[in-house]
Protein backbone atom coordinates (compact mmCIF):
# COMPACT_ATOMS: atom_id res chain seq x y z
CA UNK A 1 0.00 0.00 0.00
CA UNK A 2 1.09 3.54 -0.98
CA UNK A 3 2.65 5.12 2.14
CA UNK A 4 1.11 9.14 2.42
CA UNK A 5 3.90 10.85 4.43
CA UNK A 6 1.46 14.04 4.22
CA UNK A 7 -1.17 11.55 6.28
CA UNK A 8 1.73 10.94 8.75
CA UNK A 9 2.20 14.23 9.53
CA UNK A 10 -1.37 15.03 9.43
CA UNK A 11 -2.06 12.28 12.27
CA UNK A 12 1.19 13.22 14.16
CA UNK A 13 -0.48 16.89 14.64
CA UNK A 14 -4.42 15.90 15.12
CA UNK A 15 -3.28 13.00 17.93
CA UNK A 16 -1.55 15.64 19.87
CA UNK A 17 -4.09 18.19 19.62
CA UNK A 18 -6.43 15.69 21.15
CA UNK A 19 -4.23 15.00 24.08
CA UNK A 20 -4.09 18.61 24.36
CA UNK A 21 -8.08 18.97 24.05
CA UNK A 22 -8.11 16.59 27.15
CA UNK A 23 -5.84 18.80 29.47
CA UNK A 24 -7.49 21.70 31.45
CA UNK A 25 -6.94 24.01 28.35
CA UNK A 26 -7.56 27.87 28.19
CA UNK A 27 -10.92 27.53 27.22
CA UNK A 28 -11.13 29.82 23.78
CA UNK A 29 -8.44 27.80 22.65
CA UNK A 30 -10.34 24.36 23.39
CA UNK A 31 -13.12 26.15 21.02
CA UNK A 32 -10.38 25.88 18.39
CA UNK A 33 -9.28 23.18 18.73
CA UNK A 34 -12.78 20.92 18.60
CA UNK A 35 -14.04 22.98 15.87
CA UNK A 36 -12.24 21.10 12.89
CA UNK A 37 -10.20 17.99 15.16
CA UNK A 38 -12.67 14.69 15.04
CA UNK A 39 -13.81 16.16 11.15
CA UNK A 40 -9.94 15.60 10.31
CA UNK A 41 -9.57 12.39 11.51
CA UNK A 42 -13.14 10.89 9.76
CA UNK A 43 -11.24 12.73 6.89
CA UNK A 44 -8.29 10.77 7.07
CA UNK A 45 -9.84 7.43 7.24
CA UNK A 46 -11.67 8.41 3.99
CA UNK A 47 -8.83 9.24 2.23
CA UNK A 48 -7.04 6.08 3.26
CA UNK A 49 -9.85 3.80 2.36
CA UNK A 50 -10.31 2.08 -1.14
CA UNK A 51 -13.16 0.09 -2.54
CA UNK A 52 -10.75 -1.75 -5.11
CA UNK A 53 -8.55 -3.43 -2.50
CA UNK A 54 -11.54 -4.21 -0.06
CA UNK A 55 -13.87 -5.88 -2.89
CA UNK A 56 -15.75 -7.99 0.10
CA UNK A 57 -17.99 -6.54 2.42
CA UNK A 58 -17.29 -9.76 4.79
CA UNK A 59 -13.51 -9.12 4.83
CA UNK A 60 -13.43 -5.52 5.04
CA UNK A 61 -15.41 -5.97 8.60
CA UNK A 62 -13.37 -8.28 9.88
CA UNK A 63 -10.18 -6.75 9.04
CA UNK A 64 -11.80 -3.51 10.83
CA UNK A 65 -12.47 -5.67 13.30
CA UNK A 66 -9.41 -6.34 14.20
CA UNK A 67 -8.06 -2.95 13.82
CA UNK A 68 -10.91 -0.79 15.23
CA UNK A 69 -13.10 -2.81 18.06
CA UNK A 70 -10.51 -5.43 19.06
CA UNK A 71 -8.25 -2.52 20.42
CA UNK A 72 -11.53 -0.43 21.90
CA UNK A 73 -12.62 -3.66 24.08
CA UNK A 74 -8.50 -4.55 25.63
CA UNK A 75 -8.30 -0.41 25.99
CA UNK A 76 -11.64 0.46 27.39
CA UNK A 77 -11.05 -3.10 29.51
CA UNK A 78 -7.58 -2.16 31.33
CA UNK A 79 -8.43 1.42 31.73
CA UNK A 80 -11.56 0.83 33.13
CA UNK A 81 -9.77 -2.01 35.70
CA UNK A 82 -7.71 1.02 36.39
CA UNK A 83 -10.65 3.45 37.10
CA UNK A 84 -12.58 0.76 39.08
CA UNK A 85 -9.51 0.33 41.76
CA UNK A 86 -7.60 3.77 41.52
CA UNK A 87 -8.92 6.31 39.00
CA UNK A 88 -12.23 6.86 40.97
CA UNK A 89 -10.71 7.24 44.09
CA UNK A 90 -9.02 11.05 43.38
CA UNK A 91 -9.91 13.50 41.94
CA UNK A 92 -13.01 14.75 40.06
CA UNK A 93 -14.40 11.04 39.44
CA UNK A 94 -14.24 10.57 43.82
CA UNK A 95 -17.05 13.39 43.71
CA UNK A 96 -19.13 11.18 40.75
CA UNK A 97 -21.82 8.94 42.05
CA UNK A 98 -21.22 6.07 39.19
CA UNK A 99 -21.98 2.28 39.80
CA UNK A 100 -19.17 0.50 38.98
CA UNK A 101 -20.42 -1.53 36.07
CA UNK A 102 -21.61 1.02 34.82
CA UNK A 103 -18.89 2.03 32.25
CA UNK A 104 -19.03 -1.39 31.31
CA UNK A 105 -22.49 -1.15 29.87
CA UNK A 106 -21.64 2.01 28.38
CA UNK A 107 -18.60 0.51 26.71
CA UNK A 108 -20.83 -2.00 25.16
CA UNK A 109 -23.60 -0.07 24.27
CA UNK A 110 -21.01 2.42 22.76
CA UNK A 111 -22.31 5.33 24.46
CA UNK A 112 -18.89 7.62 24.76
CA UNK A 113 -20.69 10.27 27.11
CA UNK A 114 -21.38 7.76 30.12
CA UNK A 115 -17.73 6.44 29.38
CA UNK A 116 -16.39 8.06 32.28
CA UNK A 117 -12.75 5.88 32.20
CA UNK A 118 -11.98 6.67 28.91
CA UNK A 119 -13.68 8.30 26.48
CA UNK A 120 -11.97 9.39 23.64
CA UNK A 121 -12.35 5.67 22.88
CA UNK A 122 -15.78 6.71 21.16
CA UNK A 123 -13.94 7.20 18.10
CA UNK A 124 -12.87 3.89 17.46
CA UNK A 125 -16.71 2.29 17.43
CA UNK A 126 -18.01 4.91 15.91
CA UNK A 127 -15.93 4.74 13.24
CA UNK A 128 -16.03 1.06 13.12
CA UNK A 129 -19.96 1.99 12.18
CA UNK A 130 -19.78 4.37 9.97
CA UNK A 131 -17.21 2.54 7.63
CA UNK A 132 -19.70 -0.52 8.10
CA UNK A 133 -22.69 1.72 6.57
CA UNK A 134 -20.28 4.06 3.83
CA UNK A 135 -19.44 0.42 2.67
CA UNK A 136 -23.67 -0.59 2.13
CA UNK A 137 -24.41 2.68 0.89
CA UNK A 138 -21.55 3.52 -1.57
CA UNK A 139 -20.31 1.01 -2.83
CA UNK A 140 -22.00 0.74 -5.86
CA UNK A 141 -23.07 4.09 -6.33
CA UNK A 142 -21.54 6.21 -8.82
CA UNK A 143 -22.42 9.75 -8.18
CA UNK A 144 -21.03 9.62 -4.72
CA UNK A 145 -20.85 13.67 -4.55
CA UNK A 146 -25.01 13.69 -4.43
CA UNK A 147 -24.76 10.94 -1.80
CA UNK A 148 -22.97 13.28 0.39
CA UNK A 149 -25.44 15.73 -0.15
CA UNK A 150 -28.16 13.91 1.25
CA UNK A 151 -25.84 12.88 3.98
CA UNK A 152 -25.59 16.86 5.11
CA UNK A 153 -28.94 16.99 5.04
CA UNK A 154 -29.64 14.12 7.07
CA UNK A 155 -26.48 14.87 9.54
CA UNK A 156 -28.69 18.55 9.80
CA UNK A 157 -32.15 17.02 10.57
CA UNK A 158 -31.12 14.28 13.28
CA UNK A 159 -29.38 16.80 14.91
CA UNK A 160 -32.10 18.95 14.76
CA UNK A 161 -35.18 16.39 15.54
CA UNK A 162 -33.61 13.81 17.20
CA UNK A 163 -32.71 14.76 20.96
CA UNK A 164 -31.44 11.28 21.79
CA UNK A 165 -27.88 9.90 21.41
CA UNK A 166 -28.09 6.91 19.66
CA UNK A 167 -25.95 3.51 20.65
CA UNK A 168 -22.19 2.82 18.86
CA UNK A 169 -22.54 6.69 18.43
CA UNK A 170 -24.76 6.20 15.07
CA UNK A 171 -25.96 10.06 14.92
CA UNK A 172 -22.49 11.19 15.04
CA UNK A 173 -21.05 8.55 12.27
CA UNK A 174 -23.99 9.78 10.35
CA UNK A 175 -22.24 13.16 10.34
CA UNK A 176 -18.95 11.72 10.47
CA UNK A 177 -19.73 10.34 7.19
CA UNK A 178 -19.66 13.18 5.21
CA UNK A 179 -16.06 14.16 5.82
CA UNK A 180 -14.94 10.78 5.25
CA UNK A 181 -16.98 10.36 2.01
CA UNK A 182 -15.27 13.77 1.31
CA UNK A 183 -11.80 12.19 1.85
CA UNK A 184 -12.30 9.35 -0.29
CA UNK A 185 -13.86 11.33 -3.09
CA UNK A 186 -10.51 13.73 -3.12
CA UNK A 187 -8.02 10.54 -2.74
CA UNK A 188 -10.36 8.93 -5.70
CA UNK A 189 -10.18 12.16 -8.23
CA UNK A 190 -6.27 12.28 -7.15
CA UNK A 191 -6.28 15.97 -5.16
CA UNK A 192 -3.13 16.97 -3.79
CA UNK A 193 -3.19 20.06 -1.24
CA UNK A 194 -1.28 22.81 -2.63
CA UNK A 195 0.24 24.44 0.86
CA UNK A 196 -0.28 28.35 -0.08
CA UNK A 197 0.44 30.54 2.74
CA UNK A 198 -2.24 32.72 2.51
CA UNK A 199 -4.99 29.87 2.29
CA UNK A 200 -3.37 28.18 5.31
CA UNK A 201 -3.54 31.58 7.26
CA UNK A 202 -7.43 32.07 6.28
CA UNK A 203 -8.36 28.76 6.89
CA UNK A 204 -6.82 29.60 10.11
CA UNK A 205 -8.37 32.93 10.66
CA UNK A 206 -11.77 31.21 9.15
CA UNK A 207 -11.97 28.51 12.27
CA UNK A 208 -11.16 31.25 14.84
CA UNK A 209 -13.83 32.83 14.12
CA UNK A 210 -16.54 30.23 13.64
CA UNK A 211 -14.92 29.10 16.66
CA UNK A 212 -15.80 32.26 18.26
CA UNK A 213 -19.33 32.43 17.19
CA UNK A 214 -20.25 28.57 18.12
CA UNK A 215 -18.49 27.61 21.12
CA UNK A 216 -17.50 24.19 21.91
CA UNK A 217 -18.35 21.73 19.46
CA UNK A 218 -18.94 17.87 20.99
CA UNK A 219 -19.28 15.10 17.95
CA UNK A 220 -19.42 12.59 20.97
CA UNK A 221 -22.45 14.60 22.18
CA UNK A 222 -24.10 14.87 18.47
CA UNK A 223 -23.57 18.31 19.59
CA UNK A 224 -22.06 21.00 16.93
CA UNK A 225 -23.86 24.93 17.68
CA UNK A 226 -24.74 26.52 14.16
CA UNK A 227 -24.57 23.37 12.02
CA UNK A 228 -23.57 25.43 8.75
CA UNK A 229 -21.28 27.38 11.10
CA UNK A 230 -19.54 23.93 12.31
CA UNK A 231 -19.58 22.24 8.49
CA UNK A 232 -17.44 25.70 7.55
CA UNK A 233 -15.10 25.24 10.45
CA UNK A 234 -14.80 21.64 9.79
CA UNK A 235 -13.65 21.94 6.50
CA UNK A 236 -11.95 24.85 6.88
CA UNK A 237 -9.61 22.77 9.30
CA UNK A 238 -9.41 19.71 6.75
CA UNK A 239 -7.58 22.39 4.38
CA UNK A 240 -5.33 23.86 7.06
CA UNK A 241 -3.98 20.17 8.28
CA UNK A 242 -3.73 18.82 5.00
CA UNK A 243 -2.07 21.73 3.82
CA UNK A 244 0.08 22.04 6.43
CA UNK A 245 0.62 18.63 6.64
CA UNK A 246 2.12 18.67 3.18
CA UNK A 247 4.09 21.76 3.22
CA UNK A 248 5.78 19.81 6.46
CA UNK A 249 6.61 16.46 4.85
CA UNK A 250 7.86 18.32 1.24
CA UNK A 251 10.11 20.33 3.81
CA UNK A 252 11.26 17.66 6.23
CA UNK A 253 10.45 14.52 4.29
CA UNK A 254 10.00 11.08 6.24
CA UNK A 255 10.67 10.69 9.65
CA UNK A 256 10.63 7.91 11.82
CA UNK A 257 9.51 9.66 15.15
CA UNK A 258 6.42 10.63 13.08
CA UNK A 259 5.64 7.44 11.30
CA UNK A 260 6.05 5.98 14.86
CA UNK A 261 3.64 8.05 16.41
CA UNK A 262 1.19 8.04 13.36
CA UNK A 263 1.30 4.22 13.52
CA UNK A 264 0.14 4.96 17.10
CA UNK A 265 -2.47 7.16 16.89
CA UNK A 266 -4.93 4.60 18.42
CA UNK A 267 -2.73 3.37 21.87
CA UNK A 268 -2.33 7.37 22.33
CA UNK A 269 -5.55 7.83 21.93
CA UNK A 270 -6.68 5.27 24.64
CA UNK A 271 -3.98 5.64 27.12
CA UNK A 272 -2.96 9.33 27.43
CA UNK A 273 -5.78 10.01 29.97
CA UNK A 274 -3.96 7.10 32.14
CA UNK A 275 -0.96 9.34 31.63
CA UNK A 276 -3.05 12.32 32.71
CA UNK A 277 -3.58 10.19 36.15
CA UNK A 278 0.06 9.36 36.89
CA UNK A 279 1.52 12.72 35.87
CA UNK A 280 -1.77 14.16 37.86
CA UNK A 281 -0.62 11.92 40.96
CA UNK A 282 3.00 12.41 40.40
CA UNK A 283 2.88 16.40 40.68
CA UNK A 284 -0.10 16.36 44.16
CA UNK A 285 1.68 13.30 45.77
CA UNK A 286 5.52 14.07 45.14
CA UNK A 287 5.69 17.65 44.15
CA UNK A 288 2.47 18.97 46.19
CA UNK A 289 1.64 20.69 43.68
CA UNK A 290 -2.20 21.08 43.11
CA UNK A 291 -4.27 20.22 40.04
CA UNK A 292 -5.51 24.00 40.09
CA UNK A 293 -2.28 25.12 38.76
CA UNK A 294 -2.70 23.38 35.60
CA UNK A 295 -6.14 25.30 34.92
CA UNK A 296 -6.44 27.66 31.95
CA UNK A 297 -2.69 27.87 31.59
CA UNK A 298 -2.10 27.42 27.90
CA UNK A 299 2.18 26.57 27.94
CA UNK A 300 2.02 24.43 30.94
CA UNK A 301 -0.73 22.46 29.15
CA UNK A 302 1.11 22.20 25.92
CA UNK A 303 4.06 20.98 27.40
CA UNK A 304 1.76 18.41 29.67
CA UNK A 305 0.56 17.22 26.55
CA UNK A 306 3.69 16.43 25.16
CA UNK A 307 5.25 14.51 27.91
CA UNK A 308 1.76 12.80 28.08
CA UNK A 309 2.38 11.47 24.49
CA UNK A 310 5.39 11.09 25.13
CA UNK A 311 4.94 8.90 27.84
CA UNK A 312 2.24 6.77 25.63
CA UNK A 313 5.64 5.93 23.32
CA UNK A 314 6.95 3.22 25.59
CA UNK A 315 3.87 2.02 26.08
CA UNK A 316 2.66 1.26 22.40
CA UNK A 317 6.10 -0.13 21.97
CA UNK A 318 5.63 -2.82 24.93
CA UNK A 319 2.56 -3.55 22.99
CA UNK A 320 3.33 -3.50 19.53
CA UNK A 321 6.22 -6.26 20.88
CA UNK A 322 5.08 -8.06 23.37
CA UNK A 323 1.09 -7.93 23.05
CA UNK A 324 0.20 -6.84 19.79
CA UNK A 325 -2.98 -8.77 20.01
CA UNK A 326 -3.84 -5.42 22.83
CA UNK A 327 -4.24 -3.88 18.66
CA UNK A 328 -5.39 -6.68 16.77
CA UNK A 329 -2.48 -7.52 15.33
CA UNK A 330 -0.21 -11.16 15.30
CA UNK A 331 2.90 -9.14 15.22
CA UNK A 332 4.59 -5.30 15.65
CA UNK A 333 3.18 -3.27 13.01
CA UNK A 334 6.62 -1.59 12.99
CA UNK A 335 8.61 -5.30 12.30
CA UNK A 336 8.44 -7.23 9.64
Amino acid sequence: MKRFIWIDYAKSIGIYFVVLGHTHLYTPLSNVIYTWLMPVFFFISGYLFSFEKNTSLKTFAWKRFKSLLIPYLWINLITYLFWLFVGRKFGDDSNLDICWYSPLINTLLGNGKQMIHNIPTWFYICLYGLEMFYYIFFKHVKKRYIGLIILIIAGYLNYTFNPYVLPFSLNTALVGMIFYGFGYELKNRKYIFKSNIIYIIFSLLLIIVVAHFNGRINMYKNYYGNYPLFLVGAFSGIYLIAALSTLLSNIFKERKWITYVSKNTIIISGFHLLMFSFMKGFLVFVLHIPIAFLYEKILINVLFAAVSLVLCLPVAYIINRYVPFIVGKKKSPLRG
